[in-house]
């Protein structure tokens, strides 16, 4: 497993793993993996966490870096997320019409 957040593929599935700085804690937004960006679409698009059996959604934006808003904050809230805590993100659907991670919390 790449401790570095580099993307890796196993059993088919892309991922990548963020350790959240503080930033990512108290606003409304996450900045994704440079590298899990080119298995993205272009356009902005609907986007789903799933974690511990429950969903939020989220908006994949379109700009250059891109990243995930409008929701990310209340998925920081309800997993009870702090600076240091460490995220896996498994991409298992990437369409111009939705985009699902499955994220596990690792610490």
């Amino acid at each position: 497993m790449n401790a570095d957040g580099w993307i890796e593929e196993e059993e088919f599935y892309l991922w990548f793993r963020m350790k959240l700085p503080r930033s990512y804690i108290k606003r409304d937004y996450m900045y994704l993996s440079k590298k899990i960006c080119q298995y993205l679409p272009i356009s902005t698009a609907k986007t789903i966490l799933r974690c511990n059996g429950k969903e939020w959604n989220v908006t994949l934006t379109s700009i250059v870096r891109r990243r995930l808003v409008n929701g990310w904050k209340q998925f920081v809230v309800d997993n009870k997320l702090k600076k240091g805590s460490v995220l896996l993100f498994e991409l298992v659907e990437a369409t111009s019409s939705a985009v699902i991670f499955v994220v596990e919390v690792q610490g």
